[in-house]
């Protein structure tokens, strides 16, 4: 215990004590509050164009027709269909209508980034649309208060997941945590494999395990590493809540109400969930990088266990976009190198009881204790085994 202890705290103090992962945090603290930023920076004008509230940037011809022109507020009327583009083009106005007894046309500069909607449109539409009515001898105001005394159906959610709302807000969540741990298991499993790799090239490692077993060794880097996570967590978390507090008052309702909805027993799950992964997958890297003795192969060391995280990473981001429903994602969330991922989205935004939840758990759990018995045989065989071309799978059973 007392050498598990040492290691422990070495670790953790060597870790902390590089600038590199000062300046990484002092990064992500400093991230974690400049998003916080980015919703009022958002709605600044400094985004925005030239307002067109009043309709002073918005125009239209009328010809051979006779319609009553209502609510068009400072909109300017045009002689010539001509006229209008020209102005449209150069940017003097930002959209224009043309009515005339064939036609009716609505001129914008079209881009991937144009609204859907225009209040002009609406506006004069609504104008055309009494037109039409007067024209077929029915009164607007009757047929408009006929629709809007018409029943409309309640929408009732009978699958028992989360209305759409939270749904949305449940996304947001997964998609900033899924990132989230992405950068860290690249970061930390490239911190825990290129330091295997240095002590077994500078033959460190041999006048480590004359005093300390190679399996407190493994368990002492990679819990080391699992506190520093949560360090890097907290700070992160910490960022955000600081920066919220100072934007808070700048937030539209909308991002309010994200804010205000984010589920912690979501979080929670997120959380747990990353956090066994990460502890999984960083004796998956140490194990694996105990097998080289150069630091120019650590990289090619790694690759089944990075590629697995990858895979498991982009497989996670396909069951988003399928709403969690089908039976691939089912079947992933119950594999433990993808459930890490896939279950917490599945639980965010899909209906997932809390049986299936605990089984997947569960499952995750005990592949990580598993992993990590491997991990401690495979790495207690290499440490000391150098020049030679060592395999995982034959030193883990025995071949």
């Amino acid at each position: 215990m007392k050498n598990f202890s040492t290691v422990f705290n070495f670790e953790l103090k060597q870790f902390f004590a590089k600038t590199s992962t000062k300046v990484i945090m002092a990064v992500y603290f400093i991230i974690a509050i400049g998003i916080t930023f980015i919703p009022s920076i958002a709605n600044s004008n400094l985004f925005k164009g030239e307002s067109n509230d009043n309709f002073n940037r918005s125009a239209y011809v009328v010809k051979d027709v006779s319609v009553q022109l209502d609510d068009l507020k400072e909109a300017k009327k045009y002689d010539s269909k001509e006229a209008l583009e020209k102005d449209i083009k150069d940017k003097k106005l930002d959209e224009g209508i043309i009515l005339t007894k064939d036609s009716y046309e609505y001129l914008s500069r079209q881009s991937i980034f144009s609204k859907d909607s225009s209040e002009f449109k609406e506006a004069f539409g609504k104008n055309v649309e009494k037109l039409v009515y007067k024209q077929n001898g029915l009164d607007y105001d009757k047929v408009t208060n006929v629709k809007s005394h018409l029943p409309q159906p309640v929408p009732v959610n009978v699958s028992g997941d989360s209305d759409i709302q939270t749904q949305v807000v449940n996304v947001i969540v997964v998609y900033a945590l899924t990132f989230i741990v992405y950068m860290t298991v690249v970061q930390f499993g490239s911190v825990v494999a290129t330091n295997v790799v240095k002590e077994k090239s500078n033959r460190a490692m041999e006048l480590l395990v004359v005093t300390v077993n190679p399996r407190t060794l493994i368990l002492g880097k990679v819990l080391a590493l699992s506190v520093a996570v949560i360090i890097q967590m907290g700070l992160i978390i910490g960022g955000l809540f600081a920066g919220l507090k100072i934007n808070s008052s700048r937030y539209s309702d909308n991002i309010k109400h994200i804010i205000e909805n984010v589920d912690l027993k979501v979080l929670g799950v997120g959380l747990l969930f990353a956090l066994t992964g990460f502890v999984m997958f960083m004796f998956m890297y140490a194990a694996f990088a105990s097998l080289v003795s150069k630091i120019e192969d650590v990289n090619g060391a790694i690759t089944l266990p990075m590629l697995t995280f990858i895979g498991a990473f982009f497989a996670n981001y396909y069951i988003m976009g399928s709403s969690g429903d089908t039976k691939i994602a089912e079947i992933l969330s119950y594999v433990p190198f993808t459930s890490y991922f896939v279950m917490f989205t599945r639980y965010a935004i899909s209906n997932v009881s809390i049986q299936e939840l605990g089984l997947s758990y569960g499952i995750l759990a005990v592949t990580t204790l598993l992993v990590a018995f491997a991990s401690v045989k495979v790495y207690r065989l290499a440490t000391l085994r150098y020049g030679q071309k060592l395999n995982f799978f034959k030193l883990l059973f025995g071949k």
